[in-house]
């Protein structure tokens, strides 16, 4: 690895485009499998990137936190008294004890207010009522308020004053802002503001009303891959022929039956996997990507092209179970369902997909959700999926929002923090009961959670990985379908060097 870049970088100026020269290049493996590459990722990366650390209705209630980790550096972010948004350095200004830690080996939500210290929720006992609603450490003592401030001091008589001046124990702050719900981190303290380092994002999206969706499940793994590789598979569509609509790893073909994203791509046989990965379409917008398929007919769940009264012998039943199969993806709401189930008659002679843009928009109306904004091809599918670099993606349809982040897992290059976020718009005061979890092995998840879809993906990861450590694999090679992955690797030459 050799570097002629410049330090410090201007996260809110780079740049990357992808040039011709780049499908002719190969892109090392050492940055996916190299215990070095990904020291100097923490150094130069995430030590200065801004990044996404939890929803801000993962902490509704002043004292309730998100413990976002990255690497060996753990933050705090804290509901205040007065409702604002703080981040703290997780570490006590004493001797540097971890104050909190959030509900899951990986960090997570948690709460001054009701909890011990480490572990997430749980309840106070005997004298912790003293400390309630402060950051407490547990080694000594200390505390602080929810605004970083110096609360309580054991023995504070026995240091130097010098050594406790309030303004030098207070906590260490991180920046923190948000957009659209979203709380964002930045370790340096010096990083340009939020809202530009988004751009052009925030524009682009603001007609779904992203803030205005709630969290319904939101399940974090370990994945045997490196972290840009977990990005990778959801920035490119070229897979799609091999994983999901032929099954080659043999999970179950449930993207071409009813409710998958393929659903009718093999009546006729296999598709010819040219026309399969020619659906997408890829653009690359200084940091950031975005990939839509033009055809918004293919993700809606109902063949293209076929009426309702040709989905078989009973079409209620299968635009039911095309339904059903979307709610347990993710990829529809619970409400769409009930709507459909309450319908007394079905318009026979409309073609499916248009009949489920009717049905998004009557369930969301139903509701007080207006979507008028969004045309019927921003509806349902693809319409955009944009890659927030370095590491946050997924797509946004309707009153959805399928959510991603890959996070490196410690010093292993070989496994990452994966987390699936699920989202969806509600009726003015309504929320879903979130579904939280913590999945120990990917490879068995409790029922009902992971759908065949996503495990056709994960089935790839140890392959890719382990592939990837092979002494004769030169390097990898992109074609115009990856072209958002090769912008990833621009942007890291630029930050890391080649």
């Amino acid at each position: 690895m050799t570097s002629d870049v410049k330090r410090p970088i201007d996260f809110n100026r780079i740049t990357a485009n992808v040039d011709a020269a780049d499908y002719e290049r190969l892109f090392p493996a050492e940055r996916y499998i190299s215990k070095e590459w990904l020291a100097r990722e923490y150094e130069v990366l995430w030590s200065r990137v801004w990044q996404w650390a939890c929803r801000e209705e993962e902490i509704p209630n002043p004292g309730d936190f998100y413990e976002y980790r990255i690497g060996d550096q753990s933050v705090l972010v804290v509901r205040g008294n007065e409702g604002h948004i703080h981040a703290y350095h997780n570490s006590c200004m004493h001797r540097g004890t971890r104050l909190a830690e959030g509900g899951t080996p990986f960090g997570g939500p948690g709460s001054f207010r009701t909890r011990s210290p480490f572990g997430g929720p749980g309840s106070l006992q005997k004298n912790k009522h003293l400390f309630k609603g402060k950051i407490q450490c547990v080694f000594h003592g200390w505390a602080w308020d929810l605004e970083g401030q110096i609360a309580h001091m054991p023995g504070a008589k026995d240091f130097a004053p010098a050594c406790i001046r309030r303004e030098e124990v207070a906590l260490r702050k991180v920046q923190v802002d948000t957009w659209a719900g979203f709380v964002f981190i930045n370790l340096d303290p010096d990083a340009g503001p939020l809202h530009e380092y988004l751009d052009p994002v925030p524009q682009r999206l603001a007609k779904f009303e992203i803030g205005q969706m709630r969290i319904l499940r939101h399940y974090t793994t370990i994945l045997p891959c490196n972290w840009k590789y977990g990005v990778d598979q959801f920035q490119e569509g070229y897979h799609v022929w091999a994983t999901h609509v032929m099954d080659m790893n043999e999970v179950g073909a449930v993207s071409t039956g009813p409710g998958g994203r393929r659903v009718g791509e093999m009546t006729k046989g296999p598709p010819p996997a040219d026309i399969v990965g020619a659906m997408t379409e890829y653009e690359q917008l200084g940091r950031h990507t975005n990939f839509w398929e033009p055809d918004w007919e293919l993700g809606t769940g109902l063949p293209k092209g076929v009426k309702l009264r040709d989905l078989g012998n009973d079409p209620r039943s299968w635009v039911h179970q095309a339904i059903e199969t979307m709610v347990l993806q993710g990829r529809a709401a619970q409400y769409e369902l009930d709507y459909f189930d309450g319908l007394e008659a079905l318009p026979l002679d409309m073609e499916g997909p248009h009949f489920m843009a009717l049905n998004r928009r009557d369930a969301c109306a139903a509701k007080g959700i207006d979507l008028s904004a969004l045309t019927d091809e921003e509806l349902y599918g693809f319409p955009c999926e944009h890659r927030i670099f370095p590491n946050m993606l997924g797509p946004v349809a309707g009153n959805s929002f399928g959510l991603f982040r890959s996070r490196p897992n410690g010093n292993d290059p070989d496994s990452c923090i994966w987390d699936m976020y699920f989202m969806f718009r509600y009726a003015e005061g309504e929320a879903p009961e979130r579904d939280v979890l913590y999945i120990p092995d990917w490879r068995n998840p409790p029922p009902g959670r992971i759908t065949p879809s996503f495990m056709q993906d994960w089935r790839t990861t140890p392959l890719f990985q382990a592939g990837m450590h092979q002494r004769s694999f030169p390097g990898h090679r992109f074609n115009r379908q990856e072209q958002n992955i090769i912008h990833t690797h621009k942007l890291l030459d630029r930050i890391i060097g080649k």
